[in-house]
């Protein structure tokens, strides 16, 4: 039995996000000579359970989050798309509160993880940006069960605001102004924000999200990933580490479980711009990392998939697991092997930008949110050796709108490095795009996905989406 369950959310960590992850997919991918460090977590490597190739059910932080805190595949536990749709389904709180556990969720992200989209049910004790009150609260509960989540490595990355990032952040997009010129938009069109920002906060994220912009047209994705590096690696040094010491120190002395992971991971090619839209390895490929009591060190390179945390995390504290689509680490984690590679799915949905930048209003205005339509984009399925990939909207490269296609799949299979390459082989695409298509029951799905209103068609755009053709 443990007396602290503490999960530690980094919100868009990529698996190859930590440097001691042996399954690196970015030297391969972008022409960088970057010395990467990340002591903190590769100290965390070395002590605990690390799953290097786990994959997310979806490339968005509600939808991902509700999956890690459930362990049922979107379908089923409600929170399906970016934006609107609630969590309906128990989560670890629930089963923790019934057990006598004080509960707290700790987030830098309250748009995406609070009371509209349902994740504070039976949750006792809801922060928002304050790592001191996390800490207070944990100190002061005799058993508890939290969720300490961080979005310094979100956008802008490795400074989330000026009180994290001080006079670092203003200089850096004063840096990143000066390198672009006078290129880009005047403003970016992705004005969407996951948190409370001050009118200074909101300048200087879309200043820095204007830049990331001009960046992209012009096809900079190395520079890209560098500042994402670089933010990961200022997040560890300025937050991660003095956070992890005092949780040390508030729970020591006391038989405690903690476990990290990333939500989604990020990456920038002709296709993928950040995360949002994208099933690209490196978005979906994110860390599972178990270590505290009773957690034996060792590596696991078979795929498993972010579902399977909660089942574990019950499997080890004896609450058993029935009907969760998850299943249990619990015998690696313990010093033991693991099967695999394990089958996952992760599906990408489009919203309307108008209506969630008016839903973001709501939310701040204390009003009613009204819902948010989504489109089923992009989805992946896993099996075996084997990737396969569907997008169901192309982009007009005039208008940059989504609009029906047909379409268009892409197989890919895993080398002994396991990095993805594209491959012919039509019984294993054939077997794939059935489970992709029964995934969630989407057959009917897919039919009223054709027919969405020319109006909506229209309109359709997605978080971030600033490229020409995908």
């Amino acid at each position: 039995m443990y007396d602290h369950i503490i999960l530690i959310s980094v919100d868009t960590l990529r698996a190859d996000g930590i440097a001691a992850n042996p399954l690196r997919l970015w030297p391969h991918e972008y022409q960088l000579s970057y010395d990467f460090r990340t002591p903190v977590l590769d100290e965390l490597v070395g002590r605990g359970a690390f799953f290097a190739n786990t994959i997310t059910a979806a490339p968005y932080t509600s939808a991902s989050h509700a999956s890690l805190l459930t362990g049922l595949w979107p379908p089923r536990h409600g929170a399906r798309e970016f934006f609107g749709s609630r969590l309906s389904a128990p989560t670890l709180f629930t089963a923790a509160k019934r057990r006598g556990y004080g509960t707290i969720l700790k987030t830098d992200f309250p748009v995406m993880l609070g009371a509209p989209l349902g994740f504070v049910t039976d949750v006792d004790r809801y922060i928002v940006e304050d790592d001191d009150a996390y800490l207070g609260a944990l100190a002061a509960a005799g058993r508890s069960c939290s969720l300490l989540h961080f979005g310094s490595v979100h956008i802008p990355y490795g400074f989330h605001n000026t009180r994290f990032g001080g006079g670092d952040y203003v200089e850096k997009v004063e840096a990143l102004e000066a390198e672009i010129g006078q290129g880009g938009p005047a403003a970016p069109a992705d004005v969407l924000n996951e948190t409370y920002r001050t009118a200074e906060d909101l300048d200087l994220l879309l200043r820095y999200k204007r830049a990331v912009v001009a960046l992209y047209a012009a096809r900079r994705y190395d520079r890209l990933f560098e500042l994402y590096l670089e933010g990961i690696e200022r997040f560890c040094e300025t937050r991660l580490g003095p956070v992890l010491d005092r949780v040390r120190e508030a729970t020591a002395g006391k038989r405690t479980l903690l476990v990290l992971f990333g939500d989604h991971g990020e990456a920038y090619t002709d296709e993928t711009y950040g995360h949002f839209n994208s099933v690209d390895e490196g978005v979906l490929r994110v860390p599972l990392l178990f270590w505290g009591d009773g957690v034996e060190p060792g590596l696991f390179t078979s795929r498993v998939r972010t579902i399977d945390l909660v089942p574990t995390v019950y499997d080890l504290l004896g609450w058993g697991d029935a009907g969760l689509d998850g299943e249990s680490l619990a015998a690696a984690v313990r010093g033991g092997s693991l099967s695999g590679p394990r089958r996952a799915h992760s599906q990408a949905f489009v919203a309307r930008a108008d209506q969630a930048f008016r839903a973001q209003k709501q939310f701040y205005a204390g009003d009613d949110i009204e819902q948010v339509q989504h489109v089923l984009y992009k989805e992946a399925v896993y099996e075996g050796d084997y990737k396969l990939t569907r997008r169901r909207y192309a982009v007009g490269s005039e208008n940059r709108e989504p609009i029906p296609c047909a379409p268009d799949l892409r197989l890919q299979r895993f080398d002994g490095e396991l990095r993805p390459h594209e491959t012919r082989d039509d019984d294993a695409a054939r077997n794939l795009l059935k489970l992709m298509d029964d995934y969630g029951g989407l057959g009917a799905d897919a039919a009223e996905s054709s027919a969405i209103p020319a109006e909506l068609r229209r309109h359709l755009q997605n978080h971030g989406y600033f490229r020409d053709k995908d």
